[in-house]
């Protein structure tokens, strides 16, 4: 029953880069990203011109981020299959549970942004905006770490089958050092390392993006496998007794 719970928690992760998809590129129109050089008054003015689509928007990416804790659990219940990964599944699991939190804070902080936009000067709007971008780009770190813990427990799976491929542990790296460039972004105004150009902000979401719907494919398929060869908790292999030993 464990497994099949799995099963169906994985699929939180490609569910919230959907609501990501919606809520940034057509509730929100945060996608692309304003500009870290925009003026007080552009900022202003988009918050004036989409201060509806903001708020909904971001409601809905908070929903989606809640979706990052069982998704994480899911990842858990099959990392601990690993032989002394034991450590690196609570590790990967904290981490996304911390990596939901610090996505909900700078989407609050869009949310207060909009909230009363039209009672405040342009420049506190702009401040809400700017710290809100930092802190969500820059959350990578929590990311990072999840991704190492995801891909080192995958490496030293040394059985010839595997819980998971080793093709996506070596994903959970190299997507880890895509999404590492983000954690620069506030040393930067303009061009590519900004938090809308493109090592600052693309790469980082593309890599995050293969990275979590292979990694849920994966976990998917693995727990399917569990299911079929009957080695998911309390479930009884033929020829075995309720305590799990060999029948006689």
């Amino acid at each position: 029953m464990e497994a099949r719970t799995q099963r169906v928690l994985i699929w939180s992760g490609p569910l919230m880069v959907l609501l990501f998809l919606i809520s940034f590129l057509f509730l929100a129109g945060f996608i692309p990203p304003s500009s870290p050089s925009d003026s007080a008054a552009d900022t202003y003015d988009l918050y004036a011109g989409s201060h509806t689509g903001i708020k909904v928007g971001m409601v809905l990416a908070m929903i989606g981020s809640a979706l990052l804790t069982p998704w994480g659990v899911a990842i858990s219940g099959q990392i601990k299959r690993i032989r002394g990964a034991r450590a690196l599944a609570d590790t990967q699991m904290l981490s996304s549970a911390l990596g939901a939190l610090t996505f909900i804070i700078p989407i609050t902080l869009w949310i207060g942004a909009a909230y009363r936009y039209d009672e405040r000067s342009a420049d506190v709007t702009q401040t809400l905006h700017d710290i809100g971008w930092l802190q969500f780009v820059c959350v990578v770190w929590v990311l990072f770490i999840q991704m190492v813990a995801i891909g080192w427990a995958i490496l030293i799976d040394d059985r010839e089958d595997p819980v998971l491929p080793r093709w996506v542990g070596y994903l959970s790296l190299w997507a880890a050092a895509g999404v590492f460039p983000a954690g620069l972004v506030p040393f930067f105004w303009d061009g590519p390392f900004a938090w809308n150009g493109a090592i600052g902000f693309y790469l980082p979401l593309v890599a995050f993006c293969c990275w979590m719907l292979s990694t849920s494919w994966a976990v998917f398929v693995a727990v399917k496998k569990q299911v079929a060869d009957g080695t998911e908790p309390g479930v009884l292999r033929a020829g075995a007794c309720a305590c799990g030993c060999p029948e006689a």
